[in-house]
């Protein structure tokens, strides 16, 4: 449609300026160099040039929106603050859109931004939601070229049945539903066939428009995340390494016997196609539908911290993309929740340095202990470490007596007040810690985002930390492990204690309210937060 519009007006421009042959021949060449290019290429150079223009159009249009619909509004007041939300919004649909007709690359990047919900406003993250359910589809003859391509056969004269009917559509694949010539099930990952070729010059261009919205928009400063990932995403484009990370996976995690690895079949598996056995489930986002199958929230959730814990803090290979529908939930053998884990082509490993301090540093927050955070936080090459404890808890840290997941308003105001205020202080810690820390810092907000949807009801971080308090070194004899087991009890008396300390402080306050004496003064939260926002 672009290229057509394009050439039309283009041509006609040309004519007008020229005289009737020079205009034509010139129409002819680019006529001719199109056509070469679907012959040869499949239109790969065209679509190239298209999605740039499309990607830069969008930019474009979203930085003026901004620009001319804020021009003159005082800051800060309550119409300023309506109308920048109707930007937000509006802006948020271009991006979506954008990314589902350029699909690919930008589908994954917008994934990328929805996961950070607590930076990016609600407008940009709830809308950006849809690209893990809203992705394109590609034709039936495109899969079939596919398999030609790696296998020398067709879907169906390697299967016994295949369904050309996607059953989910993602960033880089579209998945089937088939069954083996021996009978069995299985889900079948197609990678997009133009993805490989395409890949260079889409990472190039979002850069590059990275770039230019960092020269005109000072606060934004997303770029160096996308630079500093690409050579995870290169991994991901073969199916072979996720076929071997899912074994792996399946082999640290084997302790566990409420997750489950779907087995790859190897011997229908190449880089561009994965098979694996086939699971029904529920996405673990999909609260109600949870619910109605008779699972219990609560015991969802402490097994997703455990596992994911275990990853981050004791085995530091950790799967850096599971969204909803990369964690399924079903019924295990002994009737209670299992968790399925899928897509394994994106996955970080922690050197054990980065993970000892990183366990440490946890052990810290509970403690309430400064200047162990601030040693641990300083090997993790991070200066701010009270910074640091927020980002990776996602909530405040002065919160006196507590430690929960569960956020006040008034918690949630102050880390968006945090977020504007001091979001180039945000992004300095991110872009001092470990390049390993994106991945767990995007870890934790992905399931930090799926636990609000259940109401929270497991305290995260009390688990998170008691996973890595366990994870901390342990060998070097009896006296070390006399050492550890008494910092253990330290560590756990220490939560104890801030549990009564918050529960004492909510009765009395109740009690008073019911008395008609509650005190009309700032609450403790606020009292400990002020001085840091």
């Amino acid at each position: 449609m672009f290229i057509r519009s394009f050439v039309r007006k283009f041509s006609a421009s040309a004519v007008k300026r020229r005289s009737p042959v020079k205009g034509k021949v010139f129409v002819g060449l680019l006529a001719s160099g199109l056509a070469y290019d679907g012959v040869v290429n499949e239109f790969g150079v065209t679509g190239a040039a298209t999605r740039f223009m499309r990607s830069l159009r969008i930019a474009a249009t979203i930085s003026l929106d901004y620009t001319l619909s804020l021009w003159g509004q005082q800051e800060g007041t309550p119409e300023y603050d309506a109308k920048k939300k109707e930007v937000h919004l509006r802006c948020a649909n271009r991006m979506l859109q954008g990314c589902l007709a350029n699909g690919g690359l930008y589908i994954k990047v917008g994934q990328g931004f929805a996961t950070i919900n607590h930076i990016l406003p609600p407008e940009y993250t709830d809308t950006l939601q849809k690209l893990h359910n809203e992705c394109l589809t590609r034709k039936k003859d495109e899969v079939k070229k596919v398999f030609l391509k790696e296998f020398g056969q067709k879907p169906e004269e390697l299967f016994q049945e295949f369904n050309y009917e996607p059953i989910a559509a993602a960033s880089l694949a579209q998945v089937f539903c088939a069954t083996t010539r021996d009978g069995e099930k299985v889900a079948v990952k197609v990678q997009y066939i133009d993805l490989q070729e395409r890949f260079a010059g889409d990472l190039g261009t979002i850069i590059f428009l990275q770039d230019i919205i960092e020269i005109v928009h000072k606060n934004y400063n997303f770029g160096w995340i996308i630079r500093d990932v690409r050579r995870n995403l290169e991994k991901e484009l073969d199916f072979v390494n996720e076929g071997r990370n899912s074994e792996r996976c399946a082999a640290e995690l084997a302790k566990f016997p409420y997750v489950y690895v779907p087995k790859v079949r190897w011997d229908l598996t190449s880089t561009k196609v994965l098979t694996t056995e086939f699971i029904d489930g529920v996405k673990m986002n999909q609260t109600e539908e949870i619910k109605k199958r008779g699972f219990d929230l609560a015991d969802v959730d402490v097994k997703i911290f455990t596992t994911f814990s275990e990853q981050i803090f004791n085995s530091g290979f950790v799967h850096g993309d599971p969204h909803p529908g990369n964690v399924l939930i079903r019924q295990g053998s002994r009737g209670k929740a299992e968790l399925v884990l899928l897509d394994h082509g994106l996955y970080e490993t922690v050197p054990p340095d980065v993970k000892d301090s990183l366990c440490h540093f946890w052990e810290a927050i509970v403690l309430r202990d400064h200047d162990m955070m601030k040693k641990y936080a300083t090997k993790l090459n991070v200066k701010d470490h009270y910074r640091f404890a927020e980002i990776l808890l996602q909530r405040p840290l002065e919160a006196k007596g507590k430690f929960t997941t569960r956020l006040t308003d008034e918690e949630i105001a102050y880390m968006q007040k945090i977020a504007r205020k001091r979001f180039d202080l945000i992004m300095e810690t991110l872009k001092e810690m470990p390049r390993n820390l994106i991945f767990i810092v995007r870890n934790l907000n992905i399931i930090r985002a799926v636990a609000r949807d259940h109401g929270d009801p497991v305290n995260r971080p009390k688990v998170m930390a008691r996973h890595a308090m366990k994870s901390i070194h342990r060998e070097g004899g009896f006296l070390m492990g006399l050492r550890y087991l008494v910092r253990r009890l330290h560590f756990e008396l220490a939560l104890l204690r801030m549990s009564l300390h918050y529960w004492f402080i909510q009765a009395y306050l109740g009690l008073l309210t019911k008395l008609g004496r509650a005190p009309e003064t700032k609450s403790l939260f606020q009292i400990n937060t002020e001085s840091r926002a």
